[in-house]
């Protein structure tokens, strides 16, 4: 009998003690971190909200234009040869696509998604663009000069026709549905394809220079990972600056060795081997819509095109969530990915219109700068945006950094395009690695993304089209030979078909990570709202939610929100107003905090 009592009391003791937790519990804050506050902890110097002061920010913002310098002088470099280019107008098709890089980047940074993404050319046009250049109706103009301004007319005319289909798809909202079946399991194949496709023009690069390509590598890992935390005067120079200074230190050594004549004329090492684009290029050029001509549309140019417009849209939406997991940004939802293609499809467009060879796309590269950097601030990509139109007219300029050794190039790459791969793995974090399923389904995707379609894979080994001739073979060829499309055909049906439950395929997190009234959530406000009056038309940075929804978002209860941390807080911080996400009010934001925290 004693021992029932003491049973019972020990029974009312605990109730009384969970009660007591309990309340204690419901009595403290939450302390739920915010995404920005756990980019800090892992190392991020300033998030995607945060302002620089002034001149920081244009150190950093000229960091990420050095980083996205080599891939883009390269495609015209590599592609305008092949149309017929002399020197000259391989120049000006260089501040073109600066110039177009940089427009596009202010828009997406202000009107599309409002990461911090710089819009750079994509190699993923590379392959339908040399299927038009070598068309026999192109090949038979005898004159090269001709030939060029045929080709880059037609390519032109492509690229305009899938910007407008890109525009369509983004500003309708139609992405959304299919974004609803997205999982972790198919963006990681999909952004590991991205940095295993580029491996082909890092390391084989270096090695044309190894004593340029090895210390821009070397440089490159002991400022950003070892070197890191040391301060000159309260400053960490290299881990804000590290592909900064390593471009500077390894340009310099090789430009003391060229004018000593340590390497002969012709060798890639030499810094002047490319100065007949320097010499060739006026002091200030503006480009302009249809500077080569109308553009031209041809069957044969636009339909192989669009595989590459495909691609590269697969290629921006594993980049958005890259980006925001790395700048602190809540992970944008089908109405934010439907904006941000909306506005990659107005610069593909303007793209066309000015003749660039090539169209405009998220770059994974300055992605895996914000890494390497610890920044990931839209002002300073902004910033950056700003001083690639300076340049652009500058025509000297960009010539300039044109003759920079493709071997520096390729060492950056090599420090680079890693974290492209490791960004992507770390979205299998929310995934049962554990499950069969899952390791199946992402081996298979990206094993075989490589073996058809990566350096040395199957269709870069063909030398000609294996499909055929026709419209359809043009097209499946560009499908074909882009490893993040055959990662995502790999992924994506398996992993909708095959049985694995929510938790099982990573979507129990990112259910959380979505809320369906984003238009009230601070966080989301305070990121992707979009600038002044911009706020009313998408009611915050939500009315392209509603085909996922179902139904047109609800207007945000605390009115109209603008959003700031741009050019208008950075320059103007009295002249420019937004409200609080929190509370509606409005108020003037300035940078006093971060100036602060810079010092």
């Amino acid at each position: 009998m004693s021992k029932d009592f003491s049973s019972s009391d020990d029974e009312d003791t605990v109730k009384e003690q969970t009660k007591m937790e309990e309340a204690v519990d419901e009595a403290q804050p939450t302390t739920t971190k915010t995404y920005r506050e756990r980019a800090i902890e892992n190392g991020m110097n300033y998030t995607v909200t945060d302002v620089p002061p002034l001149g920081t920010s244009l150190l950093l913002g000229l960091q990420h234009y050095l980083t996205m310098l080599g891939a883009t002088v390269l495609i015209p470099l590599i592609v305008c040869p092949a149309m017929g280019a002399n020197g000259r107008q391989t120049a000006q098709v260089i501040s073109s696509i600066f110039f177009v890089s940089g427009i596009n980047t202010l828009l997406q940074t202000t009107i599309g998604d409002r990461l911090p993404i710089v819009q750079g050319g994509s190699f993923a046009y590379l392959p339908p663009t040399f299927q038009i250049i070598f068309n026999p109706e192109l090949q038979a103009i005898e004159d090269p000069s001709e030939r060029f301004e045929a080709t880059i007319r037609t390519v032109q005319g492509a690229v305009i026709i899938c910007g407008i289909i890109q525009f369509v798809i983004g500003y309708t909202g139609i992405i959304t549905i299919f974004l609803k079946y997205l999982s972790p399991v198919t963006i990681a194949p999909v952004i590991v394809a991205i940095g295993l496709g580029l491996y082909g023009v890092a390391f084989n690069g270096v090695s044309a220079c190894w004593s340029l390509g090895l210390m821009q590598l070397f440089t490159v890992i002991l400022f950003s990972q070892y070197l890191k935390a040391l301060s000159v005067c309260r400053i960490k120079i290299f881990g804000l600056f590290p592909v900064v200074l390593a471009i500077a230190l390894t340009w310099s050594f090789g430009a003391i060795l060229t004018a000593a004549d340590v390497w002969d004329e012709g060798n890639a090492c030499r810094t002047d081997a490319n100065r007949d684009i320097l010499t060739e290029t006026p002091w200030i050029r503006i480009p302009y819509p249809f500077q080569w001509g109308m553009p031209i549309f041809r069957t044969y140019a636009w339909v192989p095109m669009l595989g590459g417009a495909l691609a590269s849209m697969i290629e921006s939406v594993g980049d958005y969530y890259s980006c925001a997991a790395l700048a602190g940004a809540p992970p944008p939802t089908p109405g934010i990915v439907s904006r941000g293609l909306g506005s990659e499809a107005i610069g593909v467009i303007l793209s066309g219109l000015i003749g660039t060879t090539n169209a405009t796309t998220s770059y994974s590269e300055n992605i895996g700068a914000i890494s390497i950097t610890g920044v990931g601030s839209r002002v300073v990509v902004q910033c950056g945006a700003c001083i690639i139109i300076v340049v652009s007219l500058i025509a000297k300029v960009g010539a300039l950094f044109a003759t920079m050794p493709n071997a520096m190039t390729s060492g950056l790459y090599c420090a680079v395009f890693g974290l492209i791969v490791a960004v992507g793995l770390s979205n299998l974090q929310y995934v049962d690695l554990n499950s069969p399923r899952n390791q199946f389904i992402i081996g298979f995707a990206i094993f075989n993304s490589m073996s058809i379609a990566g350096p040395g894979g199957y269709m870069t080994l063909q030398e000609s089209n294996p499909f055929g001739t026709t419209n359809a073979a043009e097209i499946a060829y560009a499908i074909f030979s882009s490893p993040m499309i055959i990662a995502f055909l790999c992924a994506f049906p398996m992993d909708n078909t095959v049985a694995g439950t929510r938790e099982e395929r990573g979507l129990h997190i990112w259910d959380k990570v979505k809320p369906h009234d984003v238009n009230n959530d601070p966080e989301y406000v305070e990121v992707y709202a979009l600038p002044i009056c911009l706020a009313k038309i998408f009611r915050n940075c939500g009315y392209l939610e509603y085909p996922a929804l179902g139904h047109l978002p609800a207007p945000p209860v605390n009115g109209y929100v603008a959003s700031g941390a741009d050019l208008g807080d950075l320059c103007c911080p009295c002249w420019f107003k937004r409200g609080d996400p929190a509370t509606g009010v409005t108020e003037h934001d300035g940078v006093d905090g971060e100036d602060e925290k810079a010092a």
